[in-house]
């Protein structure tokens, strides 16, 4: 595979892609959402993280850490502090805390998990991916696997399935997870999320803001 980039308006520090949802947040913390053959639209409320998955379903973090789901017209305060937060699903929702603690969300309560990191994202299969703080990669098959440790150095992965894997590391530099090796792919990314089978939709964010997405 090889991405085939298209620059798209706007200006964003994080976006997140899961099937035909878009999401964004601003440098302001405004936070805006696409829709298919449409632009930009506002959403009220206030993020610096935002995470989008293929059924609709949406999660943000504000900066002071308090977490939100997304109900259709506003957002819904849930318990708990974290930095990063990713929705595979309505049934796959994973976070890490500023301690860099992990855990996952079912039936209305966050279940801590062993290990650490400063990145994670969920899959809609349930699969997860998440970097530590020494840009180390682990991948783990649900709340009942056990870490692998991965090759390869990241600042940021995204999973949208086990088959569909993207990061990017400290350079900017983008890497696709494809037959069990990182595949180097064109472009620059500070921020990049993979919302299709086989890597088939892709967005990013690069240091200056620009918004960049892929369809195969």
């Amino acid at each position: 595979m090889s991405l085939n980039w298209k620059k798209v308006d706007g200006a964003l520090v994080r976006v997140s892609v899961g099937g035909l949802n878009v999401w964004g947040v601003n440098a302001a913390g405004e936070i805006w959402k696409q829709l298919p053959g449409a632009g930009w639209t506002k959403v009220e409320g206030n993020a610096v993280y935002v995470s989008t998955a293929a059924d609709g379903t949406t999660w943000c973090i504000n900066s002071n850490d308090e977490v939100f789901a997304y109900n259709g017209s506003g957002w819904n305060r849930i318990e708990g502090a974290l930095t990063a937060v990713s929705v595979g699903s309505a049934q796959h929702i994973w976070g890490v805390n500023r301690a860099q603690e992990i855990f996952y969300y079912s039936h209305g309560r966050w279940t801590k998990v062993d290990g650490a990191a400063v990145n994670i994202s969920v899959g809609e299969d349930g699969t997860v991916w998440v970097v530590n703080a020494a840009q180390e990669v682990f991948r783990r098959n649900g709340p009942h696997g056990h870490w692998e440790k991965m090759p390869g150095a990241l600042t940021v992965v995204s999973c949208f399935n086990a088959n569909s894997v993207i990061g990017n590391n400290a350079a900017g530099e983008i890497y696709a997870w494809v037959n069990n090796n990182w595949v180097r792919q064109p472009g620059q990314t500070k921020h990049i999320s993979t919302g299709g089978n086989n890597n088939s939709k892709v967005w990013g964010v690069n240091a200056a803001g620009e918004v960049w997405r892929h369809d195969a």
